[in-house]
């Protein structure tokens, strides 16, 4: 048998909806594989789409699961966000955010965040998970995107797993706007290089190997910046649900980190 995955490489990004929890549940193999991680003494590093997760409560909810990180071992798409924020010059622009009063305060600072109402006018819209869509919330999002307001997006994650299904993700809040605003916005989150390229400034290049539930981001953000992947069924992706682009390794669960392989 070939050595474990946890042996073959030199650090690990992991996501967290599918691979880490599902909703307010820990997957029960996950921390016992994070500790192995740590007792190698590997860095890691946690990746998410989820731009309403502050590092800060991401920490605390893993501890109280029984795996214990720092802040600085966080990526999320918010962090993204706002370095592109400040990348292209848009602090202090009148904006628009769709999303949780989370997303909202994570770029309070940098936008001027005003109601989403018909007939403001904004130099932004910026998409998230918009739990309080409503119709009036689209129209004038659309409207200010048909106007020409700088258009993105913290990701394009369709749905989100939760235990037993999946809830509506950023990704459909976006294609709805995206529909009725007649342009495609700027997505941010993975896999995407403004995310992924800083995602790599902590791990590096080589010897990294990327887990995820999904093959559109996990998979195809670890191509982009040359990382290996797995793909872990505990999420989004399902045995028999077809892989693009394919990963270099399909796990059941996270314990296959750490279980001898069969030569590849």
């Amino acid at each position: 048998m070939d050595p474990s995955l946890l042996e073959r490489y030199d650090a690990f990004a992991f996501d967290l909806d599918g691979v880490i929890w599902l909703a307010h549940q820990i997957i029960p193999e996950a921390p016992a594989a994070i500790q192995a991680v740590r007792d190698a003494g590997k860095p890691l590093l946690f990746l998410t789409n989820n731009a309403s997760y502050v590092p800060a409560w991401i920490v605390s909810r893993l501890a109280e699961g029984g795996i214990k990180i720092t802040e600085d071992e966080v990526l999320t798409s918010a962090a993204a966000t706002r370095s592109w924020i400040q990348r292209e010059g848009l602090v202090g622009k009148r904006a628009f955010v769709l999303g949780v009063k989370s997303v909202v305060d994570g770029v309070a600072d940098l936008l001027d965040v005003v109601p989403v109402e018909r007939g403001t006018k904004v130099g932004v819209v910026l998409v998230a998970r918009d739990v309080d869509l409503t119709y009036d919330r689209l129209t004038a999002a659309s409207d200010a995107v048909r106007d020409g307001a700088v258009f993105a997006a913290s990701n394009r994650d369709n749905v989100m797993p939760i235990p037993g299904g999946f809830e509506p993700g950023t990704g459909s809040i976006l294609a709805a706007v995206e529909a009725a605003g007649s342009r495609r916005a700027i997505a941010l989150g993975k896999p995407e290089l403004p995310m992924m390229q800083a995602a790599a400034d902590r791990l590096g290049t080589t010897g990294v190997l990327m887990i995820g539930d999904r093959c559109d981001s996990d998979v195809a953000g670890a191509r982009r910046i040359g990382w290996d992947a797995a793909l872990v069924l505990t999420g989004v992706t399902r045995p028999g649900d077809p892989l693009d682009p394919a990963p270099d390794y399909v796990l059941t669960t996270l314990a296959d980190l750490t279980a001898p392989r069969a030569p590849r």
